[in-house]
């Protein structure tokens, strides 16, 4: 994990379990200079711009294109897009990791032939957006509601899942917002139990406002939903120095710990100590382990979530855990589809060991990344590594099943 430090300097900007585009959204305040044509050449880079974005919004741009796409997207119409900047892109980015408020500008140059111009363009970074007066446009009170598995699996159509996150508006709030995630991102996530968050967003000339809207999915018999919640079991999961050194981001390792989590459990909780204090921590083999917390009004649960980093085996021909390298199965597509649970994914990819071989092994992709990749691929190939370890030695097997059409 040392190397997700350096990695993570940058993360920053890069995280995101969601994109946020938001930080496009702020372009209504321009410095505009008029360009100079000289020497008979008529190339022009256009004005110089600037526009403004809150901290949060630069913190949740996930990746250096998107950086790059947000000061291009400063530039007028028709100038190239293949210039160069100056400081670069990944210069910005580094300036903003040491201090994160100010103003990050760039010079960025185009050339054609012997003709070269240039344009300022500058992003400021504020800690939040000044408010508008004269903006009274308002979505509402963030709202949620909690209903049982039986009545979701219910809902007869897209409209009628709309309907429902519109019943949680306010009275007098227009109905003809957006939503982010979409009611069909929100409907192909659905697996159950869970929270199922929007971000509901009207607009009216110049100004807009949003609200956090969120169905909250319980099991079916649960009798008082609010105050039965549960973060589940404590869990843990061992992996290679050098898996953990190849982590590549912040947000790669907090999908680690989240997906230690029980089927249904909020992703959205706190953890204590939180991921960064993971990540400065990390020294190599060791217990990593976080109190990971969930809140629902007056009720909270917590659970404790450890990666177990082990040194990595040397080349010793001893250390034979598992005698064979590879194990499948075909299933019918329908087959698949009738599997009820999470655990009993595990269960049939577990069927595929060798007699002998150890169940308290670690499944890479999760158990819960196979069964998201079905939910968007359906017939196809779904491999996951199992490795298992006792002592200094590690072994792996690669499990696949195959799942073919009906026929």
């Amino acid at each position: 994990m040392r190397k997700i430090y350096l990695f993570l300097m940058v993360a920053l900007v890069y995280s995101c379990s969601v994109e946020d585009d938001s930080y496009l959204e702020y372009g209504d305040t321009f410095s505009l200079t008029a360009s100079a044509e000289a020497d008979g050449c008529s190339l022009s880079a256009g004005a110089d711009k600037s526009t403004t974005i809150t901290v949060a919004q630069a913190e949740a741009i996930p990746s250096w294109d998107e950086v790059r796409k947000l000061y291009l997207s400063l530039l007028d119409e028709g100038v190239s897009r293949n210039g160069e900047f100056d400081p670069t892109i990944w210069d910005l980015i580094d300036a903003f990791n040491e201090s994160p408020l100010g103003e990050f500008t760039t010079v960025y140059t185009v050339t054609e032939g012997e003709c070269s111009d240039s344009v300022v363009l500058t992003i400021n970074v504020v800690e939040k957006l000044p408010s508008d007066p004269t903006c009274e446009l308002s979505a509402g009170e963030d709202a949620s509601k909690t209903i049982t598995k039986s009545e979701a699996d219910a809902i007869p159509s897209w409209d009628e899942v709309r309907k429902l996150y519109l019943s949680l508006l306010d009275e007098g709030v227009a109905r003809n917002g957006s939503f982010d995630p979409s009611i069909w991102d929100l409907i192909n996530s659905y697996t159950g139990p869970g929270e199922y968050s929007t971000t509901y967003t009207i607009t009216d000339g110049d100004c807009s406002d949003s609200v956090k809207l969120t169905i909250v999915v319980v099991a079916d018999g649960t009798s008082d939903p609010t105050c039965s919640l549960s973060a589940g079991a404590d869990a843990s999961k061992t992996i290679t120095q050098s898996e953990a050194d190849a982590i590549p981001s912040w947000d790669e390792v907090r999908k680690l710990y989240l997906s230690l989590l029980e089927p249904g459990v909020s992703k959205e909780g706190t953890f204590d100590p939180t991921i960064w204090d993971i990540i400065n921590s990390y020294t190599g083999p060791g217990a990593y382990t976080t109190t990971y917390t969930v809140t629902d009004g007056d009720c909270t649960d917590s659970v404790e979530l450890t990666v177990y980093v082990v040194a990595d085996s040397p080349a010793d021909p001893t250390c034979n855990l598992i005698l064979e390298t590879e194990s499948s199965k075909s299933i019918t597509f329908s087959e698949a589809e009738a599997i009820p649970s999470w655990d009993e994914v595990r269960k049939l990819y577990l069927s595929l060991l060798p007699q002998g071989v150890s169940r308290n092994g670690s499944f890479d992709p999760s158990i819960w990344d196979l069964i998201n990749d079905f939910n968007e691929r359906g017939v196809g190939a779904y491999t996951t590594t199992y490795t298992v370890v006792e002592g200094d030695c590690t072994d792996s097997i690669k499990l696949t099943i195959n799942v073919i059409s009906d026929n």
